[in-house]
């Protein structure tokens, strides 16, 4: 029966299931609404969203019907009505559009292939246990493996045997990664410091102040939607060193004396590392705004607004700036003027993930999207995504024909992750090969990094403090060897938790993709 809304109009009641597409010319995807309209005429909603491994979410908030019969929800993006019967219009942003038809949420297409066997990749040659945890990516330099850790001490690590050669306690812990020069390590600690050290010994040189207190986070955990695990890394160029700090400071120090040559305050703390190209440097603040200064005088160029905070540094490739933000979109922004390319939905999901170029394609890993994603850089359009079953927060590693990646995990969580590293053919996004890591002891474990390589060795950094050693080329060979022979019976299956398992519940405990805990 049609709601009264006022003396004169009336409207549709739109209870009930409405499935159909929701996207652009970058992708669409399969969406169901469960609508159903309270005493007062306004609706609670629940969202099944299966490239999100959401299912009967209920979404913060009511949605309202005006008088034209327009169906609005302000904080979702949300603005639709019937056209022939169907509910058309927008919701979650950067134009994508949505279009429905009522239904049962059995007709909702899944979102999940079959299960695939995949062959297992060879463990680690050598594992060192170093003190603390490990958010950081290792950087890998003639032979020698540098890395810092939450117990606040450096490490360079021997990558033949994983022998510790030297470990610089700096009394601060230390979420950042490692610069490393020549002669010098530079890195950013959370005592609110950046430290430079000789490179062959540890020896502390200098440390500069890049905030005007110590850093405080909030450490992750499962209740909680607004932890942090990055830290800024500096970027050199020309002999000048740039980074942000915490009370939103941004510094170009000098390399050989940590001596100021300028700086800059921007609005909100600076958690990510910049970028830069011959003319700008280019930052993110948590409040959620790319800033592009010049590089010589640290004078503003141009600012672009992003939907909430930062996930990830910024990285620029081809005149283009890439951001992303927590409410899942990664944004294309021109390096010129600042302005908006186009903006690629990852469907509630975080983004924590940098990305990696091939020419005019990029790679980039996922939270709780659980998925490895290849996107044309010119339009924004999803060329594959690869559900590689955990969060992939670092940087997926180009190796000729394939992409490797680490994976974290967490419990208890709404959903299902497992750690592990995986080999993927980054032409068709197919997970090829898979490590699988046990579960840890606390909230989080796992690769939280990039993964990094040297020679035939490749490093991967576990958040319970285990650095690892592997050998690059038989961990290639196997995803080789088992995308070769398609027609031969593969070995028994390895499983990084739910590579290809049903949708899950999303009410259970847990924090992340919960539109709810997320929206403005």
């Amino acid at each position: 029966m049609p709601w009264l809304i006022g003396p004169a109009h009336a409207t549709t009641d739109l209870s009930g299931y409405w499935l159909g597409e929701i996207g652009s010319a970058r992708e669409k995807v399969s969406i169901g609404l469960n609508l159903q309209a309270d005493a007062n005429g306004r609706y609670d909603m629940q969202l099944d969203l299966p490239i999100a491994h959401l299912r009967a979410l209920p979404l913060h908030g009511k949605a309202d019907q005006d008088a034209s019969g327009a169906l609005t929800h302000r904080a979702l993006h949300m603005a639709a009505r019937l056209q022939d019967q169907q509910l058309v219009g927008t919701l979650l942003g950067s134009g994508e559009r949505l279009r429905l038809q009522r239904g049962v949420r059995a007709q909702l297409p899944a979102n999940t292939a079959p299960a695939t066997p995949l062959s297992t990749l060879p463990g680690p040659r050598w594992t060192t246990r170093l003190g603390g945890q490990i958010y950081a990516s290792p950087v890998v330099d003639n032979d020698i493996a540098y890395i810092g850790t939450t117990s606040g001490s450096l490490y360079a690590v021997d990558l033949a045997d994983g022998r510790v050669r030297w470990g610089s306690a700096l009394g601060y812990p230390i979420h950042a990664t490692a610069l490393v020069t020549d002669d010098a390590i530079f890195v950013s600690s959370d005592g609110g410091y950046l430290h430079r050290l000789d490179r062959d010994t540890g020896r502390e040189q200098w440390r500069s102040s890049i905030q005007d207190a110590r850093s405080s986070r909030e450490a992750p955990q499962p209740n909680s939607s607004a932890w942090e695990w990055q830290g800024p890394r500096p970027l050199l160029a020309n002999g000048v060193l740039y980074i942000g700090g915490n009370d939103g400071s941004v510094h170009a120090l000098d390399m050989r004396s940590g001596a100021s040559r300028w700086k800059r305050q921007l609005p909100g703390r600076i958690q990510h590392g910049p970028t830069g190209d011959d003319q700008h440097v280019y930052l993110v603040t948590e409040s959620g705004l790319l800033q592009a200064l010049n590089a010589r005088t640290g004078n503003p160029a141009w600012q672009y607004r992003m939907t909430t905070r930062p996930g990830a540094a910024p990285v620029v490739h081809r005149g283009r700036v890439f951001c992303n933000d927590r409410s899942g979109q990664l944004h294309a922004v021109s390096a010129r003027n600042g302005q908006a390319l186009w903006q690629t939905q990852f469907w509630t999901s975080w983004i924590e993930s940098e990305p990696s170029f091939d020419g005019n394609t990029l790679y980039i890993g996922s939270s709780d999207l659980r998925k490895v994603s290849a996107i044309d850089i010119i339009s924004g359009r999803v060329l594959w995504r690869t559900d590689v079953g955990g969060w992939s927060w670092g940087t997926p590693l180009i190796a000729g024909d394939q992409l490797l990646v680490g994976m974290a995990a967490g419990y208890p969580y709404f959903l299902e992750h497992g750690a592990g590293i995986g080999v993927l053919d980054r032409r068709d996004g197919r997970l090829l090969s898979a490590y699988a890591l046990p579960a840890g002891r606390g909230f989080q474990w796992g690769i939280a990094g990039s993964l990094a390589h040297n020679a035939d060795v490749l490093v991967a950094a576990d958040i319970e403090g285990v650095l690892m050693g592997f050998a690059l080329d038989a961990m290639i060979q196997a995803g080789t060897a088992h995308s070769a022979t398609p027609d031969v019976p593969p070995p028994p299956p390895v499983r990084i938790a739910a590579l290809a398992t049903s949708t899950v519940n999303a009410t259970a405990t847990g924090t992340e993709p919960a539109v709810n805990n997320k929206d403005p």
